[in-house]
Order: structure tokens, then C-alpha cells, then sequence
């Protein structure tokens, strides 16, 4: 049995407080792997990432800690989060990575994502944004596909299906995901799939079978705990705590 904490959009220093009293309450002994899915800092304020490191580190988080950039940790800052972090928390960036975890070859792809319409900053600072977003789905997939692994995890920041997005306005769906990626999902069939960046979502959705979670800390309160038990293809359970 692997048990997963996963949490994101603490956007430091605002929902720092919320962030260190869910930490609090959890029994860190009993996780085997955390995920952080963007949005840990407050637009580009590189150095919240110690008040995050310093909540982590005296809670006794000792087990792998993955994460992925949101759109708040913005690119140009993502180097100085990476030295930041080094030897301390892992950054994926339209990559993957394996895991000895419990006899298991845990194999975690992650990704910022993609938006079906990009905001209106992003269209008129990145004018290949759109290109971007695309050839990240098609990198996202190749990535899954050749992610040799026990159990295969999809880590994101936006949201890859707009089934979780149900408690968000209908018309601003393209700006907080992209279902695109369910076409990928259901083609490469990771084992979990976790999101963030919808602060008014839902917190979970099946994708044909294929647990998607939100774990957005403002929608949740809380780290969100899942246990994977058994190797892909086998006895797998997923459930949520």
C-alpha cells in the first residue's frame, strides 16, 4: 500500500497559515510520497518557497516530495525555485521520474499543463501560447507512454478533464484546464491522475475508471490523502482519506 499526500495552490504567503495547520494534522510516518502541484508561491515571490520548505521540514517530511511549477511560479523564476529546492524537493517540468518506493517502480510524470484558451496576459505577452499548450499534450503523452514503471502517476497543475471543474463558472472552464488531456489519459491510462488550480472545483472525477483528483488546499482545507495499493495491473485500489 502506497499513501500519497498531495496538496497545491497555497499561493504563500496567503493561504500560508491554512497550509501549516492542515500540516499539523498529518501523521507524515504514514506517507510514502508527497505531491505539491503548483501555485505554492504567491506571483513569482520566490522566497515564500522557504516558509514552504520550513512548514515541510518540521512536520519531519522525510519521505520524496514532487512538484510542478503553476502559473504563479513563473517561468523566468523557475531555475532560482529549482536551486532553492535542490536536494530537497523535485521539480518536473514536461518530465518524468522513477521511484523505488515499497518494492514498486513508481513512475511520475508532471506537467504544468494546458489551457484550451489562454488568458488574456498569456495571449498578448506569449504569442506561441497556443503552440506551447499543444506540443506540451503531445509531450505529456509520449512521456506516458514510454514511462517504463509498476504504477504510472500524472501530476498537473491545471486541470486535464472539465469534470472536476464543476463548482467553477461554466465559461471560464477553458481558462482553468484543458480536456484535451483526456484523450491522453484514456489512451495512456495512467493509475492517478492529480491536478490543482481550481480553487472552486470538484475534488474528485472518474475518467472511464481513472481516479482524477483535485487537490487545490483553498477547495479542500486540507492534504489530500490517497493509497494506491498493489502494482499496475494488479490488485489496485485508490481511495481517498
Amino acid at each position: 500500500m502506497l499513501t500519497i499526500g498531495a496538496v497545491a495552490d497555497v499561493h504563500s504567503p496567503k493561504y500560508l497559515k491554512l497550509f501549516r495547520e492542515a500540516m499539523d494534522t498529518l501523521d507524515v510516518s504514514a506517507i510514502d510520497l508527497m505531491f505539491l502541484a503548483g501555485d505554492m508561491i504567491y506571483k513569482g515571490r520566490v522566497e515564500e518557497m522557504n516558509n514552504i520548505i520550513d512548514i515541510l521540514e518540521r512536520k519531519g517530511v522525510n519521505c520524496p516530495i514532487i512538484a510542478v511549477f503553476g502559473n504563479e511560479e513563473f517561468e523566468d523564476r523557475h531555475e532560482k525555485i529549482r536551486r532553492l529546492c535542490e536536494g530537497k524537493i523535485i521539480f518536473l517540468d514536461d518530465e518524468s521520474v522513477v521511484l523505488n518506493l515499497k518494492g514498486l517502480k513508481v513512475g511520475i510524470v508532471g506537467t504544468k499543463g494546458s489551457l484550451d484558451k489562454p488568458t488574456t496576459w498569456q495571449a498578448r505577452n506569449i504569442p506561441n501560447i497556443q503552440q506551447i499548450y499543444s506540443e506540451r499534450i503531445k509531450k505529456v503523452d509520449n512521456l506516458l507512454a514510454n514511462l517504463n514503471s509498476d504504477v504510472k502517476i500524472l501530476l498537473m497543475h491545471y486541470a486535464p478533464t472539465y469534470k472536476t471543474l464543476k463548482g467553477e463558472k461554466t465559461s471560464i472552464y477553458p481558462l482553468l484546464g484543458s480536456k484535451k488531456f483526456e484523450e491522453v489519459i484514456l489512451r495512456r491510462r495512467p493509475d492517478l491522475v492529480i491536478h490543482a488550480h481550481a480553487h472552486n472545483g470538484s475534488e474528485f472525477a472518474s475518467l472511464n475508471g481513472i481516479p482524477v483528483y483535485n487537490v487545490s488546499l483553498p477547495l479542500t482545507r486540507k492534504i489530500c490523502i490517497i493509497k494506491l495499493k498493489g502494482a499496475r495491473g494488479l490488485d489496485a485500489f485508490i481511495s481517498r482519506g
